[in-house]
């Protein structure tokens, strides 16, 4: 009986040891986690999927600032104006449809073959922004939002990878690009919102087909795996899925 008893306690306190090991674990992988802007430090960046960017059209991974952080939720942004494309194909159903971002033509590019540029697990990590799909726009308010590190027209200013400009993106004599808000214009129902020269906000035709697209995205942070980086703008994060495969 002393005998068995000894081993019963020695289970015991391989399982504590066990127990204690896999909390260490878990609270290491919790010291990393992501924060949105924060005055005094920036942003933090991430990588997720692949878009062409070099001028020849090479593939890189897409980098990404992260916005804000809260409620099991990431808002990410685009850190480059990735290509050009028309909000939308049809002013008139633009204007008819009372500016319904869901219905534009630029919506469904973003949810259909902008999604083929990203793993199934990258997939996996987004999570739908409301009735705005996996992929979104920022509205002008949210490019109002100082919380989001935008306190001022210049924070609000876009720049073009070498790809985009090479295929059509309009820049400006300051080097920075034009981008689109999923925002109705208020004056001009044919029109959206979007940036101009010095980062403030006007509005264009909803057909010009020059204007950039800076996509943005929620993704689920209990579903987050950072595998490596530090967070920095020349040293991202690298992301997974938790518990998934890095050849998925």
């Amino acid at each position: 009986m002393a005998r068995e008893a000894s081993g019963a306690k020695r289970m015991t306190a391989g399982l504590l040891i066990l127990l204690c090991i896999l909390f260490l674990m878990h609270a290491n992988a919790d010291s990393v986690a992501l924060s949105g802007y924060a005055k005094s430090g920036g942003y933090q960046y991430l990588e997720m999927g692949t878009f062409p960017q070099t001028l020849e059209g090479g593939r890189e991974p897409i980098l990404w600032r992260v916005l804000a952080a809260g409620d099991g939720t990431a808002y990410l942004l685009s850190e480059y104006v990735l290509l050009n494309h028309r909000l939308d194909n049809d002013d008139t159903a633009y204007t008819l449809s009372g500016g319904d971002f869901t219905k534009t033509e630029i919506f469904a590019y973003l949810n259909g073959e902008f999604l083929t540029h990203f793993t199934a697990q990258e997939q996996a990590l987004m999570t739908l922004d409301g009735a705005d799909g996996l992929f979104t726009l920022l509205s002008s308010d949210d490019l109002k939002n100082k919380a989001y590190g935008f306190t001022g027209d210049t924070a609000r200013r876009g720049y073009p990878t070498p790809y985009a400009v090479q295929n059509g993106l309009f820049q400006y004599s300051n080097k920075s690009c034009p981008y689109w808000t999923r925002t109705q214009s208020t004056s001009h129902a044919y029109a959206a919102l979007c940036t101009k020269e010095e980062g403030n906000l006007g509005y264009i035709r909803v057909v010009v087909q020059n204007e950039g697209l800076r996509p943005a995205c929620r993704l689920r942070l209990d579903l987050l795996d950072i595998t490596g980086g530090i967070g920095t703008l020349n040293d991202p994060y690298q992301i997974n899925l938790l518990g998934g495969t890095d050849d998925e």
